[in-house]
């Protein structure tokens, strides 16, 4: 594999087997993790996703495998409609990850935590994050009308990072291209750590059969946020990256990313993923098999 792609995808996946549409359940879902991590694509997996709820489920599953891996986790916290709902899901889940690091710390931990925050002010969602002290909070946010601001307030705090959604079982779960774009663009401006969740399977955009949402690109992604690093592009520039469905417009070597004559270097890419955290896929299978049509892997 060419250096620009081995730094584009290196730790890209958070597994998430556990959720839609692949849907297996804990014992399944662990044993092909880790099945991942004993094999080629290990260069794409990271963290294995868990509920914040279900880790003491983890736990059992943990008993029945023999595996020589230590692994970190991503959590998934409950989240609330309000501050006060917000703030009584954030104990629970910081109960449940205590009681699960207890026992299991030495060999998989708890490093990012996510959550869907509710419409209230950033204060009191941190405040309610305190007790979830070990690990990194990405924060998803909609990609609605506020979310300059609401990026901007997340950037300032220095406290969290953000998190936005891709897609899922419904249309109306995929983001434009513009919105995406938006997101990438605000995120990488303000030096704003961020990761990306649901309907990423695939390195080119494509409809997806079951929701007809429009499914983006991973490749896609990360080449607009390399070449944001390099060009500082501006939305209408991502959108054009976000949106293209020709494999052939994009170039991978040693040296960096060319799309449409417009090149990305190994530095600029480097750049953009130690801001983009990754995302959290349910299969990592489905992008190999892709990569290898592509006969990028």
């Amino acid at each position: 594999m060419v250096a620009s792609l081995e730094a584009m995808l290196d730790g890209v996946i958070d597994y998430a087997g556990l959720f839609p549409p692949a849907n297996l359940t804990m014992l399944p879902a662990l044993k092909e993790y880790l099945a991942h991590l004993d094999s080629d694509e290990q260069l794409l997996v990271n963290r294995f996703v868990c509920p914040a709820a279900r880790l003491t489920e983890l736990g059992a599953a943990l008993r029945e495998v023999e595996s020589g891996f230590e692994f970190g986790i991503t959590a998934v916290g409950i989240g609330g409609a309000d501050s006060s709902a917000f703030f009584a899901a954030c104990k629970s889940d910081a109960d449940a990850i205590k009681a699960f690091e207890d026992e299991w710390e030495a060999q998989c931990w708890v490093e990012a935590f996510e959550v869907k925050i509710p419409s209230a002010p950033l204060s009191s969602i941190l405040s309610a994050l305190k007790p979830i002290d070990q690990a990194e909070w990405f924060l998803e946010v909609p990609l609605d009308d506020n979310l300059s601001d609401t990026l901007s307030e997340i950037a300032v705090s220095e406290a969290a990072s953000a998190k936005a959604r891709t897609g899922g079982l419904e249309k109306s779960a995929f983001p434009s291209a513009a919105a995406l774009g938006g997101f990438l663009k605000e995120c990488i401006d303000l030096n704003l750590p961020f990761k990306l969740t649901a309907g990423l399977h695939h390195p080119i955009p494509r409809d997806d059969p079951q929701s007809g949402g429009a499914m983006h690109g991973f490749l896609n992604v990360i080449t607009a946020a390399a070449l944001i690093e390099e060009m500082d592009l501006n939305r209408a520039e991502v959108e054009r990256i976000l949106l293209d469905r020709d494999p052939r417009n994009f170039a991978f070597d040693d040296d960096g990313i060319e799309w449409r004559g417009q090149n990305a270097t190994l530095d600029s890419i480097g750049q953009a993923r130690m801001l983009f955290a990754g995302f959290g896929s349910c299969s990592v299978r489905e992008p190999v098999e892709d990569l290898q049509h592509l006969g990028l892997w």
